[in-house]
């Protein structure tokens, strides 16, 4: 419409003046007095005044200047015409690479590792390893921050700085390592290490889907009346695999020691388990966090007698997909054998856990 009105101010242009009949033409640059008998001349400022209204027909003869030069309609506002905005992404004026380590400084290990994860599931690893050097600073040394770095390392193809790291995490003192040395183990074993392997145990060297990631057992210091320790389950996708969360099988095994001597399967209520982030679907760095509670009541002296005095001693997670054996994690690492085909099962002590997906 806008170029419709510019050509209309072309046309009436080529307009000849008719001589017999007085009329107005644009006024000069140097306004002076109209020759006598004719109009008074309008206002200097007639021609803004009197703009026409866009998608009608020209507008009368001498409501506008000439249009050598004109203003058209769609112009866009002064401010959207500056080139700022197209500057400031330009590389000079881009924030140095530090910059997004440097607003994690001073947060806690626990979000420092969850936002690298994050970072990772974007594909985006050398910010994650940007993120994970400034945790390292913060808190160095820590199992959590080797192990995701390793995994970054991993994923990178830099297959010789990730075993490094494993290998640092697997002779790491167990107590301080945690969950983080067996995965490091596991890690190291799915590498062609002398011990069993996940792969061996299953009988099937096909490729993973699932893995193991470092689980950790923590206990409740809130409860008073018996023994509360919640495992959290990180469950790993391999690859860019599609999972189908009705294939997942996991089972858990708790331990008791019975008397400060000996390890028996526990005697503790049926464990209870939650997803830690819904909705399952392994998406952005392709983890689900499984937590499972084992809670172990105060014994009464009947049940003292006949089960012998008891606490929480360690975990065994068996991980399926499709029936088939995914991964093995244990600690201590003496329980791994516990529930394979090469070792008798107790009856009910395999736990089908995976809580509905819909919760």
């Amino acid at each position: 419409m806008a170029r419709l009105l510019f050509k209309d101010h072309q046309e009436v242009s080529k307009k000849e003046p008719v001589p017999a009949t007085p009329v107005w033409a644009a006024p000069p640059v140097t306004i002076s007095p109209p020759p006598v008998g004719q109009l008074v001349a309008p206002p200097v400022t007639a021609p803004v005044a009197s703009a026409p209204p866009v998608g009608f027909g020209p507008p009368p003869i001498g409501s506008f200047q000439t249009p050598s030069a004109p203003v058209p309609a769609y112009a866009p506002p002064p401010s959207f015409a500056k080139p700022a905005v197209v500057q400031s992404v330009s590389p000079a004026s881009k924030p140095a690479p530090s910059k997004p380590s440097d607003s994690v400084s001073g947060m806690p290990l626990a979000e420092m590792v969850d936002l690298a994860k994050q970072v990772r599931g974007l594909g985006d690893m050398q910010g994650a390893l940007e993120v994970l050097k400034r945790a390292d600073l913060q808190y160095p040394a820590s199992p959590e921050v080797m192990s995701e770095t390793a995994q970054c390392y991993e994923q990178m193809g830099l297959t010789e700085k990730a075993s490094a790291l494993w290998k640092q995490l697997a002779s790491m003192d167990a107590v301080r390592s945690a969950g983080f040395g067996d995965l490091a183990k596991r890690k190291m074993q799915s590498g062609g290490g002398a011990e069993t392997s996940s792969a061996t145990l299953s009988g099937d060297l096909t490729p993973k889907v699932l893995s193991l990631g470092a689980c950790q057992a923590s206990r409740d210091p809130s409860v008073a009346n018996g023994e509360k320790v919640i495992l959290r389950v990180p469950i790993l996708r391999q690859g860019n695999s599609v999972v189908d969360p009705a294939q997942v099988d996991i089972d858990v095994y708790f331990f008791d020691r019975v008397n400060g001597e000996k390890v028996a399967q526990t005697i503790a209520d049926e464990p209870v388990s939650t997803w830690g982030a819904l909705p399952v679907d392994w998406s952005g760095a392709g983890e689900e966090p499984l937590d499972v509670a084992y809670f172990l009541p105060a014994l009464t002296p009947g049940e003292i007698a006949a089960h012998g005095r008891r606490s929480y001693h360690g975990y065994v997670v068996r991980l399926y997909y499709q029936h088939k054996l995914q991964d093995v994690s244990a600690e201590p690492r003496d329980l791994l054998d516990f529930g394979s085909s090469s070792a008798p099962t107790v009856p009910g002590g395999v736990n089908p856990l995976l809580p509905p997906l819909t919760n």
